[in-house]
């Protein structure tokens, strides 16, 4: 399996804590590992990095997926039994190619999983609920912006309800609608997640300068 590429900002020789920037679909890394210069206020001693999905979208010359939410041309939310397969497939190799980059970086700086914050958007957002569910282990932080539980099955024994998890979304989103914003924080809570919510008003499918300011804080809770 080829390990992932991507993008980095380094603001520290020995960081105490990785951020993982996960872009969301048709985006790439190198447009969303700039949010590094927003998230870091200079104080905290983390690093940053923004990993290229692997598979490329045929509409956008530069755009990536973490797994095609149109299998055989029917979106994600009304496919059937062998799109949904196929669909789980890919999300696994994403998985496990995110964890073979995440764990080559925590190498490199003798961290571990524990030190490492999850933040994706949209698909970058399902994909790192997903990471982490696969993995089962205990991330520092987890957040979901303006994405959704893809797996809704309920984490038994699983390390990874430890990880302190923030879900935000727009009210006003029009692709991945507030309902599933909903769906996750109930979903999540009730499987034994500590879950920090937040549904801004007047707000679409994007990062906004509100989320960042969320972010920020929720990282600086746990560095």
């Amino acid at each position: 399996m080829n390990l992932l590429e991507g993008f980095s900002f380094k603001f520290s020789k020995n960081p105490k804590k990785l951020i993982f920037l996960l872009h969301g679909y048709g985006d790439n890394a190198e447009n969303f590992i700039p949010l590094a210069k927003y998230l870091n206020d200079g104080k905290l001693e983390v690093n940053f990095f923004a990993p290229n999905a692997s598979s490329i979208v045929q509409q956008y010359p530069s755009g990536r997926q973490w797994f095609n939410p149109y299998p055989n041309g029917i979106h994600y939310t009304e496919v059937g039994k062998e799109e949904k397969a196929a669909m789980q497939k890919e999300c696994e190799t994403s998985v496990k190619q995110l964890d073979e980059y995440i764990e080559s970086i925590c190498s490199i700086n003798n961290l571990s999983h524990q030190d490492c914050f999850l933040i994706g958007f949209s698909q970058g957002a399902m994909i790192a609920y997903e990471l982490g569910n696969f993995l089962g282990k205990t991330f520092a932080g987890c957040v979901m912006l303006s994405g959704r539980i893809l797996s809704p099955q309920k984490l038994n024994n699983n390390l990874f309800i430890k990880t302190p998890l923030m879900i935000v979304h727009g009210d006003c989103d029009d692709i991945v609608i507030p309902q599933y914003f909903i769906e996750a924080c109930q979903f999540t809570k009730s499987n034994g997640f500590i879950v920090e919510e937040h549904l801004i008003k007047g707000e679409g499918h994007i990062v906004s300068s509100k989320m960042l300011n969320l972010v920020q804080k929720f990282i600086k809770k746990f560095v």
